[in-house]
């Protein structure tokens, strides 16, 4: 699977995303998705933005918690997710700026989408933004920190 011909990850985290979104409607939830040797793995990073509703900035300790995490499981970043709490999931000028790690994905869900799909993903780069094919299978998943 080619990181930017398609993104495929288990139907039962796109459930908990969006109803992590959905439960958190004045804030954009963040995290990282990683695939290594014991599967997927998501890391659910703090949004410390001062923006909440609108902007998301992760933490910087849990970031680095988290690639080491990644490295010592010998798994790679695939994707970084986070909500838009209104609006659709279609990346934002600020979005495409702060995307600081173009070898992954950007996945965006939005629980209050008028229109398509309300979780897509995409890939962000200097040259703008490119939708991603997004597909679901049965999978598993789990917590970086249920792992721990």
């Amino acid at each position: 699977m080619s990181a930017w011909s398609d993104l495929s990850l288990p139907h039962n985290l796109r459930e908990r995303l969006v109803a992590e979104a959905r439960a958190a409607p004045d804030i954009e939830i963040c995290g990282f998705l990683a695939r290594g040797d014991d599967g997927l793995i998501r890391h659910i990073i703090t949004n410390r933005s001062e923006r909440l509703a609108d902007r998301f900035d992760m933490d910087p300790a849990e970031q680095i918690a988290a690639f080491r995490c990644m490295r010592e499981r010998r798994a790679r970043l695939i994707a970084i997710y986070h909500s838009h709490p209104i609006g659709e999931a279609v990346p934002s000028r600020h979005d495409i700026r702060g995307h600081s790690y173009p070898q992954a994905a950007a996945l965006i869900i939005a629980p209050r989408a008028l229109s398509g799909p309300g979780l897509r993903a995409w890939r962000l780069d200097d040259a703008g933004a490119k939708e991603l094919e997004l597909t679901w299978h049965t999978g598993a998943w789990h917590d970086a920190r249920d792992a721990d």
